[in-house]
Order: C-alpha cells, then sequence, then structure tokens
C-alpha cells in the first residue's frame, strides 16, 4: 500500500497536536510549571516527531526532535523555565506549523527558518547544560558531606532544633527557594529513605536515617533522610 494514503491523517493529527501544544504553553506557569502540562507537550512533539520520521518529513522529525529534549528536561527539573524560553518553544510550534503546511502542499519547508530555530534550540541546551553542571556538583558534594558524617560524633542536640530520631542525620541546608526544595529533595532520596521534612522560615527540615550523627552544611534548611 502507498504510504502517502496516510498523509491526511497524520496531518489532521499533527493539526491537533500543534493546537494543544500551544494552549498548554500559553497557560504554563514558568515559575511553577504544571507537570501535567509538561507532560501534556512533551507527548504532542514525541508524536509528531515519530509521524514525521514516519513518513519521511525530516525537516520537521528534526526540529520536533530538539524541543522534544528541551522538554523533557523541563518536565524532569533539569532546566528551568522562563517566559523567553516559553516563548521560544512558541516560536519552535509556529515554525513547525509552517513546515507541516508545506509538506501538506508538497513544498520543502522554508530551510532559512528551520536552520534558525534549530541553533536557537541547541543554544538552549547548551546553556541548560552550563547551568547544571554546578547544581550536579554541588549535589554530589552533598552526599560526600553526607557520607562524612557518618564518622562525626552526635551526640550534639541543640536547644531549639529538631530532635534528631536515632539512627538518623539532620542536614541543614541554606539558599533555597521553591523551585529548588524539590530537585535537593530527590538528591537525598538517593542516599536513602526521606522519613521527614518541614518547611521553616529558612527553608526546609527534613530527617535522614541512615546515620546517627548530625552534620550542619552551611544551610539552615534542615533534611532528615532514613532508610
Amino acid at each position: 500500500m502507498d504510504i502517502t494514503a496516510f498523509y491526511q491523517t497524520f496531518f489532521d493529527e499533527a493539526d491537533e497536536l500543534l493546537a494543544d501544544m500551544e494552549q498548554h504553553l500559553l497557560e504554563l506557569d514558568p515559575e511553577e510549571p504544571d507537570i501535567e502540562q509538561l507532560n501534556a507537550i512533551f507527548r504532542a512533539a514525541h508524536s509528531i516527531k515519530g509521524g514525521a520520521g514516519t513518513f519521511g518529513f525530516n525537516i520537521l522529525q528534526e526540529t520536533t526532535h530538539l524541543l522534544e529534549n528541551l522538554l523533557d528536561g523541563a518536565r524532569r527539573h533539569e532546566m528551568r523555565l522562563s517566559t523567553d524560553i516559553i516563548n521560544l518553544f512558541l516560536e519552535t510550534k509556529d515554525i513547525m506549523q509552517d513546515q507541516l503546511d508545506a509538506y501538506k502542499s508538497t513544498q520543502d519547508p522554508d530551510h532559512a527558518s528551520f536552520e534558525y530555530i534549530c541553533q536557537a534550540l541547541r543554544q538552549l541546551a547548551l546553556e541548560a547544560q552550563e547551568t547544571n553542571e554546578p547544581e550536579a556538583a554541588d549535589a554530589q558534594h552533598l552526599k560526600v558531606v553526607a557520607q562524612e558524617s557518618a564518622t562525626i560524633a552526635g551526640n550534639n542536640n541543640e536547644t531549639g532544633e529538631m530532635a534528631v530520631p536515632e539512627g538518623c542525620i539532620s542536614l541543614s541546608l541554606c539558599g533555597l527557594n521553591s523551585q529548588e526544595v524539590p530537585l535537593m529533595l530527590e538528591e537525598l532520596g538517593n542516599l536513602g529513605t526521606i522519613r521527614q521534612h518541614a518547611e521553616t522560615e529558612h527553608g526546609l527540615d527534613a530527617y535522614s536515617g541512615n546515620h546517627s550523627q548530625r552534620r550542619r552544611y552551611c544551610r539552615r534548611s534542615l533534611l532528615c533522610v532514613g532508610t
């Protein structure tokens, strides 16, 4: 069977997916992005990429692939969104629509706009990677601090501090904003099971149950992870 017989089905589905993508992007809050909206945008891009690849619409496939990777990073909290980034995603969506319309008319999509948007998306990916490198280093250092604390005598129960259960470690972290708190909890979860955490005036409190010692780590937020 001639595969071109399925073109129209793909075109119709892609039109709907692009419209859904635009709606979700317009509603997305860059400060506190909704994970369900991000997942919906990612799935739309993934579906368009798959269909474009199936029918040999390579320019649309490559554009969508770059966007899909960035969306995946955003929904995995590996990239922080901003108004400018969302606007770039919307611009990408518009160019994808132009590419789709060109394929509908059996024309080649505009190559200049393709090169422009691919360069913009690759640059954004590079910037996000560079931003994540120091954060990854900080997270690794936090793990080392937690491990070192196992060798420190831990009978330092200061007045006013959270009581640390036996077999736990209390880590104090400062400078956490609302977006960093879930990321840090995820990192600490790699050390054990998080038993308890609580918001304080200065950050986050939690308990960590791999060690019986307490370690203050240049932060005012206490975290505790337990096995």
